[in-house]
Order: C-alpha cells, then structure tokens, then sequence
C-alpha cells in the first residue's frame, strides 16, 4: 500500500486541529462567575419572554450559547453544570422555578410589565453579553 507524504500530513494536520477544537480555553474564577450570570439571564429573559409575551423560541439563550462555543467551546448546559450546579437539568428547572416565584411574587405578568422587568432583563443581558464578548 502506497501512501504519499502529502497524505499522511494533512492526516496529522486534522489530527492536530481537532484536537484544538475539543479543548476548552481556560476560564478564570471572574470569566465562570460571569458566564453563569449570563447563562441564568438569557434563560430568564427567555421564560418571561414565554410566559408574558407568547414567544417560545429562546433567542437569548441561543445567542449565549453561541458566544459560549466561539470564545471558551462551552455550551450553555455546560456553564451550568460547571458553575451553577452539576446536574444542569435540575439547574435549569430551579432558575424556572425561581423566576416564575419571582414573578408571581411581583403580581403576575400585568405587574411585571407595569414595573418594566424586561427592560431591567435586557439591561442585565446586555451587559453581561458585552462584558463576556470583551474578554480575553
């Protein structure tokens, strides 16, 4: 069997490339706190999204996964489980759980409205994504 030397190296590039891509970029302690933030955000923003406005698509937790692969090659079920809680499903349950308290508490969606929780959810969001974009 005959196998060129192109061959074999571009076997090796691969190689080393995929390699590259499965290793996650560090984190420090600062970078996991913010990441965490910012994956609790997204998905409240996305369950008052649901809830008060009819919209069931998760925009906003897709957009954090997106920035999550592109910068540290986690996604947002990843940064739960890392620096939330180790089981992300029953971490996600309890932020819904949390946040449909929270806005109960608040007197329903009607309230949540009148008190403007979605612009203090897109603030939030906003800046967190921006902090985590600007980061090393």
């Amino acid at each position: 069997m005959k196998v060129s030397v192109p061959r074999i190296a571009l076997a090796c590039m691969l190689a080393a490339g995929l390699s590259a891509l499965s290793a996650n970029a560090p984190v420090n302690e600062e970078a996991g706190r913010l990441l965490a933030e910012l994956a609790r955000t997204s998905l409240e923003y996305d369950l008052y999204n649901t809830r008060c406005r009819g919209n069931a698509s998760s925009t906003k937790t897709e957009d954090s996964n997106r920035l999550f692969m592109s910068k540290y090659r986690l996604t947002v079920n990843q940064v739960i489980s890392r620096y939330i809680g180790s089981d992300d499903r029953a971490q996600r349950a309890l932020i819904e759980q949390e946040f449909l308290q929270r806005l109960s508490q608040m007197g329903g969606c009607r309230m949540a409205k009148k008190s403007k929780l979605r612009k203090v959810l897109d603030k939030n969001y906003r800046q967190l994504f921006e902090q985590i974009s600007n980061l090393p």
